[in-house]
């Protein structure tokens, strides 16, 4: 291949880095990440919306490998090469918004197959950046008018420019005013979070992965310490600790459970919501347990493990389930529903479209497990994607997350 045939390619390369990079980690605006679906139904041939969904990915996953590779005795390759998968994966997918036909309406409708292509199983599972998530700083509050207006600005964009034969030059400069519009929205909405729910709070550990049953017998401790150190209102209040925080649970550990963390704290009246993993005749599930000052529990499951260190379906016993029909909300603070969103969860926007859709959801409840990544914005990114859709709807959010045993103890 020539340069002059490999140059273009190289600079659609170049803006999906580019994007993805602005979009995407502390101090970024996920606005950008809006023109995706633009600049790929733009591009001149479908390598380079390729190598522009590719590169867009790999920069916005830049800290995974590793995060995936602490979960295999810190395996440089298995990190690098699940992350290359996943941009290879997610520039196959991300193409499909591109079409070589000059018919407007067909550029436009290719850029819809692109976008829900994008949305659903299987490809939702491994491709994150989804431009959906965007909106939630572009319209936050605007729910299913926001879904709509982030396919359907991007599908009129690409229709203008093919009806209208725009000249290239006064595309990129209308691009570009786009792209600052977008940024400036993005990084004033940076430090603007969605609204916290009225007394729930979400406990940060640095407490690592657990190593032997006598961990988990010290974390217990550690909750009921923490639990009576918080802010807690009388009555009102609810704990939410991170995902699998107790590990693959033990029925022979809840009498520990009921002394260290559930009684003390059912005499004032506070809910503990606990992150775990139940196996289930060989199969795990992650689960969050409510236990209410009543005596009453009541569970809320995963629905998509991360794929390869969770999720493996290839095997019929050693994997964590994975079904997107199961019941992931929990009745919260004066009976509101929370919808619990597990972890890798955070990154799937049609996750939380199925909870708008059947759930009467009132809060978001992020429970997060990253204690294999030393790094801190690769978590960030990823909280970024959870409080994206939680703005867009205007849903109160909540997030419990466990890091790296760098830090003794807990805060929230």
């Amino acid at each position: 291949m020539r340069f002059r045939q490999l140059a273009p390619i190289l600079c659609t390369a170049g803006i999906g880095a580019l994007l993805g990079w602005a979009a995407w980690g502390e101090g970024r605006a996920p606005a950008l990440a809006a023109m995706l679906l633009i600049c790929v139904g733009l591009c001149e041939t479908r390598l380079q919306a390729f190598a522009l969904g590719m590169f867009y990915t790999l920069a916005l996953m830049r800290h995974v490998p590793e995060f995936i590779a602490g979960w295999f005795e810190n395996n440089a390759v298995i990190g690098v090469g699940a992350v290359l998968t996943y941009s290879l994966i997610a520039g196959g997918v991300w193409c499909t918004g591109w079409t070589a036909t000059k018919v407007p309406w067909k550029k436009s409708l290719a850029v819809f197959r692109g976008w829900a292509l994008a949305l659903l199983p299987p490809a939702a599972i491994a491709v994150p950046g989804h431009p959906l998530i965007a909106w939630g700083s572009i319209t936050p509050g605007a729910g299913w008018i926001g879904v709509a207006l982030s396919v359907g600005l991007s599908a009129a964009f690409v229709w203008v420019v093919a009806a209208r034969k725009i000249d290239r030059r006064f595309v990129v400069m209308a691009m570009a005013i786009v792209a600052a519009i977008l940024g400036f929205i993005g990084w004033t909405a940076f430090g603007e979070k969605p609204q916290a729910p009225s007394g729930v709070v979400g406990m940060t550990t640095y407490w690592g992965g657990i190593k032997s049953p006598e961990d988990v017998i010290e974390r217990i401790s550690l909750m009921g310490k923490e639990s009576r150190a918080a802010p807690l209102r009388d009555d009102k209040s609810v704990v939410i600790w991170p995902e699998s925080i107790l590990g693959t649970f033990d029925h022979a550990f809840q009498s520990v459970l009921n002394i260290e963390v559930l009684k003390p704290t059912k005499r004032v009246g506070v809910t503990q919501v606990i992150g775990m993993d139940l196996d289930q005749y060989g199969r795990s599930v992650v689960v969050a347990r409510a236990f209410y000052p009543d005596g009453g529990v009541q569970t809320a499951r995963s629905r998509q493990p991360a794929p390869l260190s969770l999720w493996r379906p290839w095997m019929s016993k050693g994997t964590f389930d994975a079904d997107w029909t199961g019941n992931n909300t929990l009745k919260l603070a004066g009976g509101k529903t929370a919808a619990v969103i597990f972890c890798y969860e955070e990154y799937i926007p049609a996750l939380y479209l199925i909870n708008e859709i059947k759930d009467d959801v009132e809060m978001y409840v992020a429970m997060a497990n990253t204690w294999a990544e030393p790094a801190t914005e690769g978590s960030f990114i990823q909280t970024q994607h959870s409080q994206g859709m939680a703005k867009l709807f205007a849903r109160s959010y909540v997030k419990a997350e466990n890091r790296p045993a760098a830090v003794v103890g807990a805060g929230h």
